[in-house]
């Protein structure tokens, strides 16, 4: 009888324990949620540090698959592209040019080049200072998995988006703040899974442009699977 007894407390117990540990359910869709910005001062000078805004923020993912390795720079699927641009192969098999616009109706609507060069669609590429050839691409909106967008407030209390790739002209391009996470899973997605993400910025040029200023920012996070996350917004704050 006592031995019956203490296999039901044991098998109670076990049951209890499963219970506790069942994983969490998730959508596979990634969930985010702000949880802090600070900003970091490095002092001023030409020989001063980039200071730096450190994002912090919250993730829910269904089955795990979150995170890019900075050498995956190729197409897992037809669908499923982590590489930084696309370049266009003409039906010669030659890649387009600058001249192929200027001379062939069919390329007529490409971008212009922007004093003198575009820095979003337009590759100038170089020899010794010499220019060899000038290539069309589009950016790949895939080729990072956290997005984030800096919105400055306007005197009537809305907000317009400072673009950095075209608020600077050539050679002076600016570059987003548009980036890679890592790999968060272990061996293979799958598992839900939850954290939270600490995300750097740095810059020269945060106080230059925006000293006295109003900001806040706009984040949105992508799975491997290019699922999209919901947006979030920080709280505005000044530097």
């Amino acid at each position: 009888m006592s031995l019956i007894r203490i296999l039901l407390v044991f098998l109670f117990i076990s049951l209890g324990l499963s219970a506790c540990f069942n994983p969490p359910e998730y959508p596979v869709q990634p969930q985010i949620e702000f949880e802090s910005i600070e900003f970091k001062e490095y002092g001023s000078g030409f020989d001063a540090e980039a200071d730096s805004l450190i994002l912090k923020i919250t993730f829910k993912d269904g089955d795990g698959d979150l995170g890019l390795d900075p050498s995956e720079l190729s197409c897992v699927s037809e669908d499923v592209c982590y590489n930084n641009k696309f370049y266009f192969v003409k039906p010669d098999g030659k890649l387009l040019t600058y001249k192929d616009k200027r001379t062939n109706p069919t390329y007529s609507s490409l971008p212009e080049f922007v004093k003198p060069y575009n820095c979003i669609n337009w590759e100038v590429r170089t020899d010794n200072n010499n220019l060899v050839d000038t290539l069309y691409f589009e950016l790949n909106p895939d080729h990072y998995n956290i997005e984030v967008d800096f919105l400055v407030k306007n005197p009537d209390g809305t907000f317009t988006e400072f673009d950095w790739t075209k608020e600077f002209n050539y050679p002076n391009c600016g570059t987003s703040f548009d980036g890679r996470f890592p790999i968060l899973f272990k061996d293979e997605p799958g598992a839900p899974l939850e954290g939270s993400l600490k995300y750097s910025m740095g810059s020269i040029g945060f106080k230059a442009l925006f000293s006295i200023k109003t900001l806040k920012l706009r984040i949105q996070i992508k799975d491997r699977a290019l699922n999209k996350s919901n947006e979030i917004f920080t709280p505005e704050f000044t530097l």
